[in-house]
């Protein structure tokens, strides 16, 4: 079971999410919150798998609220609720730890990939605006520097890993692309953030597409 907190102020989107994710077996939404100052105690009394959180808020913002929420031990990974026009705030929130964004008006089957995905330890990319948001995280996030020294500490087995994670393979995907087991690709992912000093799988995809380790630059839909 799948357990959903869901942040939004605006109580027509957290409905329309709710109808698109509760009627999906292995999926309950456990609680609400109108704003990012809600969700420490709306996690701590909830305890959700996964937050699907709104960008734009009245008193804390999506990105604040994921950085509150990731200094918490054993917080739930977030997946950023967006508009086009959101670049530099989702930019922000993957900074803070955020684990994936999607579009707001995505197909509901795109949005229960997504929650799903996320909570299953994984990142959901959405590929119609990637690109805009890779580049405004570079401008914008504090990332520890990790050059091609460190990418040259890779084996091949981690690069293709790195690549197919890069193009927004989940890691079942991955381990069927690469003909391993699924626990294999999570050791090769965990080996490939502690050589490059890197802190989720998030910044290993914005690393991968800094230093040519992406394959051919495309983002393939998840």
């Amino acid at each position: 079971m799948i357990r959903v907190l869901l942040v939004d102020d605006q109580p027509l989107v957290r409905a329309g999410l709710r109808r698109i994710l509760e009627p999906q077996d292995g999926v309950v939404v456990a609680g609400e919150c109108d704003d990012g100052d809600q969700v420490p105690a709306a996690v701590a009394g909830h305890r959700p798998d996964v937050v699907v959180m709104d960008v734009r808020m009245r008193r804390v913002d999506g990105a604040e609220a994921t950085r509150r929420l990731r200094e918490q031990a054993d917080a739930p990974p977030v997946l950023v609720l967006t508009t086009f026009d959101d670049d530099d705030t989702v930019a922000a929130a993957l900074g803070a730890g955020a684990a994936g964004f999607i579009l707001k008006d995505a197909p509901g089957e795109d949005i229960v990939r997504a929650t799903a995905a996320v909570a299953a330890g994984d990142s959901w990319l959405d590929p119609q605006i990637t690109g805009s948001v890779l580049a405004a995280y570079r401008r914008t996030a504090r990332r520890r520097a990790a050059g091609d020294a460190a990418a040259g500490q890779l084996t091949a087995r981690e690069r293709d890993v790195l690549r197919h994670v890069a193009r927004g393979a989940t890691n079942t995907e991955v381990a069927a692309a690469l003909f391993v087991g699924e626990a294999t690709v999570k050791t090769h992912l965990g080996h490939i953030l502690a050589k490059l000093g890197l802190r989720d799988r998030a910044a290993a995809i914005v690393f991968a597409y800094d230093h040519g380790l992406a394959g051919d630059g495309s983002i393939v839909e998840p």
